[in-house]
């Protein structure tokens, strides 16, 4: 049976809102969806048995306070062209521009100077400015530095009135990794609910792992496919895009960044891990834009008929095309030998199957990272161990 189709939203207000729909935030309108896409379950992990969780109500208040120091509110602010009427009311004209608050996300410190981790749909508008407020109601400005070419994550410096960089941030916390969350973990998140109401403190679980949606900005009309993505319970409203997720221990796991459409209890988040966004910091720092690692090859996925056209018994796996460039040149593909026909079963240890590919598995692996990796190799029609080492793209 097919999975259904779901709809879902990037959660981020709308461009277009001013302060006088205030009625209408607190109703979560706002968004609309994006084109259907199913849900693909991968790789879910059941968790069986009851866990020992101590005084889970002194755990999420020590969270909840240690975290909401680290957690800001990112106001979308726009000018917004103003009218005026003759003396009888009926005819508009432009009077000029007013600069309103048009939206709201949510963002948390990753260096003690101030930068700011958040997702790329909240301060994707160039002709938007972003206010950075802490919890303890300091507004600062905020400047986009760069986003991830690869995932919904941007990457925004916070200044004072005299332009300089913040002193003295509490940066949060990540997890070494991410591999040990399992279904039915509980999760903490703090941020800004309905733009509105900031340091809004949250308790989920961990719903299912390795999802794959395709989720849509209403303000931009893009969508993006998103991988690997942790699925919770959370009643997600909009401004909640950039809410860090945490575990028991205070450790970031993951980010929130959408919502199932008129569905309740349906959000997802990108896991996060400490290794990952130390290499965005300092890709940016680096070169001042984030650079993600890469292979350097085009493949599909295995299917039965390609299998039985190839005659071989493989029947999962990440088959590179048969094509001129399907290989670049000097690329680490290249450089470890892979060749168009080859199929990859499994790289890093994790099978190609179920809807994970090689792109989903390298997506938090950093440039100098080598991966091994099982290829059916079409030469020697055996599966050969191949070793790989990423460079930056």
């Amino acid at each position: 049976m097919k999975n259904p189709h779901i709809l879902f939203i990037l959660t981020i207000l709308c461009a277009f809102f001013t302060t006088i729909f205030s009625t209408i935030f607190l109703q979560g309108i706002g968004f609309s969806g994006t084109k259907n896409t199913a849900v693909n379950s991968q790789k879910e992990n059941v968790k069986t048995g009851t866990p020992s969780l101590g005084n889970l109500e002194t755990s999420v208040k020590s969270v909840a306070k240690k975290i909401s120091p680290s957690v800001v509110s990112i106001v979308i602010s726009k000018e917004i062209q103003t009218y005026k009427t003759d003396p009888y009311g009926f005819f508009f004209e432009p009077s000029g521009t007013i600069r309103r608050k048009v939206g709201g996300g949510t963002g948390f410190f990753v260096t003690k100077d101030g930068l700011v981790l958040t997702n790329k749909h909240v301060v994707s508008d160039p002709n938007a400015s972003y206010t950075i407020i802490t919890a303890w109601g300091e507004e600062f400005t905020g400047k986009v530095l760069a986003f991830d070419p690869s995932s919904d994550l941007a990457l925004v410096q916070t200044y004072d009135v005299d332009g300089k960089k913040l002193l003295d941030r509490e940066p949060v916390d990540f997890a070494q990794s991410t591999t040990s969350l399992e279904v039915g973990d509980f999760l903490i998140a703090i941020g800004n609910a309905l733009a509105e109401f900031n340091n809004t403190v949250t308790f989920w679980v961990v719903s299912a792992l390795n999802r794959t949606i395709e989720a849509g900005d209403m303000g931009t009309n893009e969508t993006e496919l998103l991988t690997g993505l942790i699925q919770t319970d959370a009643a997600i409203n909009p401004g909640n895009s950039g809410w860090p997720l945490v575990n028991l221990d205070a450790k970031v796991i993951g980010i929130n960044t959408a919502i199932a459409s008129n569905a309740t209890g349906l959000g997802f988040a990108i896991p996060l891990s400490e290794k990952e966004v130390r290499y965005l910091v300092d890709s940016v720092e680096k070169n001042g834009v984030i650079k993600r690692a890469f292979i350097g090859i085009r493949t599909v996925s295995l299917t039965s008929d390609i299998a039985k056209n190839m005659n071989i018994d493989i029947t999962s796996g990440d088959l590179i095309i048969n094509s001129p460039d399907a290989v670049i040149v000097d690329s680490p593909a290249s450089k470890a030998g892979l060749e168009s026909g080859d199929i990859i079963i499994e790289a890093a240890g994790i099978p190609i199957e179920n809807n994970v590919t090689i792109r989903d598995i390298i997506k938090d692996k950093v440039p100098g990272d080598e991966i091994i990796l099982k290829v059916w190799k079409k030469k020697s029609e055996k599966i050969e161990i191949v070793k790989l080492l990423l460079e930056e793209r």
